[in-house]
């Protein structure tokens, strides 16, 4: 019974080493050897490929978080369940880069008599500060929040403030997800119809199917299968689209007064692209006029307007660009990577 783990952990040993040289694995090299790199270059082979490599790595992430309340590099535990992302973590008293660039972004859509309105996204962090715990890094994003509506206000930029919205609803954002909720979204195309008025395009609401789906941030933690059973519980959601009853017409918005094409623009994140957050949908039943998305996901908020404004016809621009602005990319030392790279900075 003594040598019955020792021989245990030796034959699976024996098997790994062989799964691991039978297969399709790149081996290190001579030259690796030569500078000192080679035991570095064995130890990443080892990581990459090991057989069960990814069954162990769940299990062990399970088993923290049942024990210790904990998860990987990339998310940060709350309360009852509730992840984090760590990029809310970050703190910025310093966004000048990105700040100069947005007002360039508005003086240029300005000159083709578009109208900017940057919406603004606090953090999850914030918002739902009860679920963390903790009154320090909520404090710190609050305040980078309401210097980001101050610098922009300072511009003379068109801007939503989403917080009061946002705090008004149960959930606006998902426990385990770094999204907001429907309800969340819809919350914010309220707000944003508050600053500039609505149209006279009426839409109806189209219920999809719920759908249940794994959070985000529960990939930080273990694997889909194990996340329940630490209280990892699926998210639900019920995406909706806006079909318009008749044709779509010009409208008349509050911030011009004037007679405007049906289409609107809006750009953004993943909060803006996916579609099972229907915020595209909520804006259009909100305000009443024709949205039509440049947002992209996975590729934060200034590379998407950048996009846009390579390919933005200036002789028949939107009459507004609704730009959703999630506010912990402010903190992002990639944020402006795009932008800086065209310019030769980077």
């Amino acid at each position: 019974m003594k040598l019955t783990i020792p021989a245990a952990f030796f034959g699976y040993a024996l098997f790994a080493n062989y799964a691991l040289l039978a297969g399709d694995v790149d081996t290190p090299e001579l030259q690796g050897f030569m500078k000192g790199e080679f035991a570095s270059e064995v130890d990443d082979i080892y990581r990459a490929n090991l057989p069960h490599r990814d069954v162990a790595v769940s299990w062990i992430g399970a088993a923290r978080y049942a024990l210790l309340g904990e998860g990987r590099s990339g998310v940060v535990v709350g309360r009852d369940n509730w992840l984090f992302s760590a990029e809310e973590f970050r703190v910025t008293d310093d966004f000048s880069v990105p700040m100069t660039w947005i007002a360039e972004v508005d003086a240029q859509l300005a000159a083709m008599g578009t109208e900017l309105v940057v919406v603004p996204l606090p953090a999850k962090l914030e918002i739902d500060a009860a679920q963390f715990g903790a009154d320090g890094p909520p404090a710190q994003i609050a305040q980078t929040y309401n210097d980001f509506l101050a610098a922009l206000g300072a511009h003379g930029i068109t801007y939503v403030d989403t917080r009061p919205a946002l705090l008004a609803i149960d959930q606006p954002f998902f426990a385990t997800d770094t999204h907001w909720t429907t309800a969340g979204a819809a919350a914010v195309a309220r707000s944003v119809k508050d600053v500039i008025g609505a149209g006279d395009t009426a839409f109806d609401r189209v219920d999809d199917d719920t759908e249940r789906f794994t959070g985000d941030l529960v990939t930080f933690v273990t694997s889909d299968g194990l996340a329940p059973l630490v209280g990892l519980q699926n998210e639900e959601i019920t995406p909706y689209t806006a079909e318009a009853v008749g044709d779509v017409s010009p409208g008349t918005l509050d911030l011009f007064g004037t007679d405007m094409p049906a289409s609107m623009t809006l750009v953004g994140t993943s909060y803006s692209a996916n579609p099972r957050w229907s915020f595209e949908a909520a804006l259009k039943l909100a305000l009443q006029q024709d949205v039509i998305n440049y947002a992209e996901e996975g590729q934060g908020p200034v590379a998407p307007m950048h996009a846009f404004l390579e390919r933005v016809d200036p002789v028949a621009p939107p009459p507004v660009v609704i730009w959703e602005f999630p506010v912990r990319y402010l903190s992002d030392p990639d944020l402006m990577k795009v932008v800086m790279q065209e310019s030769g900075n980077a």
